[in-house]
């Protein structure tokens, strides 16, 4: 494997991560929102 190619699929993989936290975090958020509007009916 060259240095380049490892330092590529590192690269992708932290991009992947950091997608998925946001994502996730978003989710999280509208999830909260939803319960939150659930409660006060």
């Amino acid at each position: 494997m060259d240095f380049s190619e490892i330092v590529l699929i590192f690269g992708i993989s932290l991009v992947i991560y950091f997608a998925f936290l946001l994502l996730g975090f978003f989710l999280k958020n509208k999830n909260l929102k939803a319960q939150n509007l659930k409660k006060e009916e």
